[in-house]
């Protein structure tokens, strides 16, 4: 079983990726912010196969943790989630190797983008 740190502020959001990401068979860390993720990441027993993180959070965005994580870790993909629009992060998506999926998604898209990142099914 694959192993998904998950961070978002917003609990409601948290909550139903949590949820989505059981249904599709994953172990999730779940974290409300990115200090709380590190803390997890380097206190967990398992090993992190994929981030899901949110693109804007106070305290530490999702580029920020996606780039100390994979410091750690060079090979652990990172898929961003934002409400923004393509416009409005367009320099996040310009200078970042990251995936992005766009809030509100529909669990099957969610599931996929998962999938793809972790190379278990052809994109």
């Amino acid at each position: 079983m694959e192993t998904i740190l998950l961070v978002d502020d917003e609990p409601t959001v948290l909550n139903f990726c949590q949820r989505i990401l059981r249904l599709g068979g994953y172990a999730v860390i779940p974290a409300g912010n990115g200090i709380e993720a590190l803390r997890l990441a380097h206190t967990s027993s398992e090993k992190i196969d994929l981030a899901l993180l949110d693109l804007m959070m106070p305290g530490m965005n999702g580029v920020e943790l996606g780039k100390h994580l994979q410091r750690e870790n060079p090979n652990v993909p990172v898929v961003l989630m934002t409400g923004y629009g393509p416009a409005e992060i367009a320099q996040v998506i310009r200078e970042n190797p990251y995936r992005i999926i766009w809030k509100p998604f529909k669990t099957e898209s969610l599931l996929r983008m998962i999938e793809n990142a972790l190379g278990n099914s052809p994109e």
